[in-house]
């Protein structure tokens, strides 16, 4: 299921089919976004299955998306698979919004002050954002830089029964 596309920095394009997020206690968490606010980027988790960072990136800078996910019922997980390396996927310097969703389509399209990171949907049984990694020494050690916030609840909701 596709979101609706609007003009907004934290929008999807068509082009870009995105999975449901899945239901967390009994509500879609699309409509409970966390933010977290750093100096030079605000990170956005709007959903199980869509994140957003947002600032100035200059050459060297990273973005990220590491994913939890069942498939069969059984665990699995990404750990810097999705994501940009500013100056070599991106052209530098970049200020926009790097956008992460879960859907049929992966890799990274860019636009004028926004890039869309494809996550594909790695498990049958559903595919979550469980963290996002921008600091490099992070990236270096494989490490996440922001946990999502509800990635358990995340988790949860596409785990077996």
């Amino acid at each position: 299921m596709s979101h609706e596309t609007n003009d907004g920095p934290d929008s999807v394009d068509d082009s870009s089919p995105e999975t449901r997020s899945p239901t967390v206690d009994g509500r879609d968490n699309d409509d409970e976004p966390t933010t977290i606010e750093r100096a030079d980027r605000t990170i956005t988790f709007h959903s199980c299955s869509r994140a957003t960072v947002t600032g100035d990136f200059e050459d060297g800078d990273i973005a990220y998306a590491n994913t939890g996910f069942y498939d069969d019922g059984l665990f699995g997980d990404t750990i810097l698979e999705d994501g940009v390396a500013v100056g070599d996927d991106v052209d530098t310097p970049f200020s926009g919004t790097i956008v992460f969703g879960i859907g049929e389509r992966s890799g990274v399209s860019v636009e004028s002050d926004r890039v869309v990171v494809g996550v594909p949907d790695y498990g049958s049984d559903g595919t979550a954002i469980t963290s996002l990694t921008t600091q490099r020494e992070d990236y270096r050690m494989g490490a996440p830089t922001h946990e999502h916030p509800r990635a358990s609840e995340c988790l949860e909701a596409i785990g077996p029964e």
